[in-house]
């Protein structure tokens, strides 16, 4: 049995929350391109899309190549 990771509400962000851990160096629109080219996940919940901080982390580590 596949054991599946438990997020809790601190952990999930929305897109504003993203731009800002970017520092500028992404927009709304960049972040809503990556999601259709599934570059960065995400969830829609309603008209919003939901984020793992932890995830995002991730990717800018691997972006600016540093761990963030």
């Amino acid at each position: 049995m596949e054991e599946k990771e438990i997020r809790t509400s601190d952990d999930m962000i929305y897109i504003e929350d993203v731009v800002n851990m970017f520092g500028g160096k992404a927009t709304k629109n960049i972040i809503y391109a990556w999601i259709r080219e599934r570059k960065i996940p995400a969830m829609k919940v309603g008209k919003r899309y939901v984020f793992s901080r932890n995830k995002v982390k991730a990717i800018i580590g691997k972006q600016l190549g540093s761990t963030y």
